[in-house]
């Protein structure tokens, strides 16, 4: 009976878990909620029909390139009527700058020729051009509106200039408008309709109640057949850098620091995660929580069709010996493990530990002292020979003692 005592109690303290140490790295992170703000802009339909595209969705497009051809069998209600509209804007921006501009009465046989010029201008954002074209078909006449006073065009804003063209295009029968892109970028037919809560020129303004995640659905508009008038058709979004609003708790917040880099690891819905580094523009403190505004300019690619995301703030990596942190104990006042070398003797090693989680700890693999000697380390100015790499540790450092023997 004795003997089977004794053999159970070996047994049991043989079974004692076990690793092997080797080098690896640990990371301290801040998990955060962010929403990507891009410099975006979206194409709306000015008339319902049928599209059809000529880029790939995240294709790099040039200004001027022609992205886009719509099909549309909008009734045609006169082009005197829309160019007339046309006219009344120049008239009304001419009378208040005390200009004369002469009226000029349209005729449909003397549009037919100079339509689809005046539709490429505008699409084109060329007012220029449809001031122009709009001189020389006046009374049959080639001479332009205002001669002399070009330089006044450039008054016009973007949004007089889509007041043109969309009363313009309203008006086209059976005809096809074309659309280009007016400015260089990536294309994307992905549109989630929340492009107007989050303008890239407000981005510094953000705070933690405007970056909580919004209800929205991603529609693919290069996989519809028809699109409906004032419908977004595609977006065409600056490719040189964007920002993260990344927003964590007023304690985390304070580990970090404008104008500072770092490192960010960015993970989307999708499963998709990438490396890179961010620069710090802001932090706008709540009373709980604190957005960090965080530039990037690389990576785009990754992220152009990505609107929310999950990232993790890297706040220190560390490089070392790496164990199992429920190794870690205490002996005389020393933070250690147990180490059961070739002769099954175990026995207990000091450790610096350099950072530590819930699992692991990055341990110091001392300073060097011979060839065939443990390395060392410093713990208040004593030496302590400390653990090498593929030792075989104890996991379970309650059930053995310094000295033990094990079977």
């Amino acid at each position: 009976m004795v003997c089977t005592v004794i053999y159970i109690f070996q047994s049991i303290s043989g079974s004692t878990e076990t690793m092997l140490v080797e080098n690896g790295n640990l990371e301290d992170v801040i998990n955060a909620d962010g929403v990507v703000v891009k410099d975006e802009k979206v194409y709306n339909a000015s008339v319902g029909g049928s599209v059809t595209y000529y880029c790939e969705d995240g294709e790099k497009v040039k200004a001027g390139q022609l992205v886009a051809d719509l099909n549309t069998d909008t009734s045609s209600a006169g082009i005197n009527k829309q160019m007339a509209e046309i006219q009344k804007v120049i008239d009304q921006k001419y009378d208040s700058n005390n200009s004369k501009v002469s009226a000029v009465v349209l005729s449909r046989d003397s549009l037919a020729s100079f339509e689809n010029e005046v539709q490429v201008s505008i699409l084109n954002n060329d007012l220029n051009g449809v001031y122009s074209i709009v001189g020389q078909v006046g009374n049959n006449s080639s001479m332009p509106i205002n001669e002399g006073n070009e330089a006044n065009y450039e008054q016009y804003d973007i949004s007089q200039l889509e007041s043109l063209k969309n009363g313009l295009a309203k008006s086209v029968s059976t005809h096809k408008v074309q659309y280009y892109s007016a400015r260089p970028g990536l294309i994307t037919y992905k549109i989630d309709g929340l492009e107007d809560g989050y303008k890239y020129e407000n981005v510094f303004d953000m705070t933690p109640s405007s970056t909580v995640r919004k209800d929205y659905t991603l529609s693919d508009m290069s996989r519809k057949e028809s699109v409906a008038e004032n419908e977004g058709i595609f977006k065409i979004i600056r490719n040189f850098d964007y920002y993260i609003a990344a927003t964590v708790d007023n304690e985390k917040a304070k580990l970090f620091e404008a104008d500072k880099y770092i490192k960010a690891r960015i993970m989307s819905d999708d499963g998709q995660q990438y490396e890179a580094w961010g620069y710090i523009k802001k932090i706008n403190y709540g009373s709980e929580q604190s957005v960090l505004i965080l530039y990037f300019d690389d990576y785009f690619y990754k992220i152009y069709d990505k609107r929310y995301v999950n990232l993790e703030l890297i706040t220190d990596t560390y490089e070392g010996l790496k164990i199992s942190t429920k190794a870690l104990t205490q002996l005389n006042g020393l933070t250690g493990v147990y180490v059961q070398d070739a002769s099954k003797i175990i026995k207990f090693f000091p450790v610096e530990v350099l950072g530590k989680n819930e699992n692991y700890a990055i341990i110091s693999a001392g300073e060097y002292i011979g060839e065939h000697d443990r390395r060392v380390i410093d713990i208040n100015g004593k030496s302590y020979s400390t653990v090498k790499i593929f030792d075989k540790i104890i996991l379970e450092p309650e059930k053995v003692y310094d000295g033990q023997i094990a079977d």
